[in-house]
């Protein structure tokens, strides 16, 4: 009984640090800038953009705008990655575990 409850209450605290590890990671930003940095984008540890500024001018493309958007939204979203692959890794321990615990997130 007594090792049902220890297993009860380490099943608690994992909730509870993992519930802390989602919030970290939705609040933490990540940055990301076009290589001419006309777009500068901003994203959330999850990866989902919370920000985006185009300092357009009449000489560009629209082509041009697009790629300079992807690209900048793909540096953001690289540290977006990186940050939240260190963060799990510290909170399993290094473990790898049989699922990709960022799809619970």
């Amino acid at each position: 009984m007594k090792n049902m409850l220890n297993m009860l209450k380490q099943a608690q605290e994992m909730k509870s640090n993992f519930a802390k590890l989602k919030q970290n990671i939705e609040n933490t930003f990540f940055f990301g800038e076009s290589s001419d940095g006309f777009v500068k984008v901003k994203v959330n540890g999850k990866g989902l953009l919370v920000d985006l500024s185009i300092l357009y001018e009449d000489n560009k493309s629209m082509s041009q705008v697009e790629e300079s958007v992807k690209y900048a939204y793909s540096d953001a979203k690289k540290k977006s990655d990186e940050f939240c692959e260190s963060e799990m890794n510290k909170a399993t321990g290094g473990m790898s575990l049989p699922f990709d615990m960022k799809s619970f997130l």
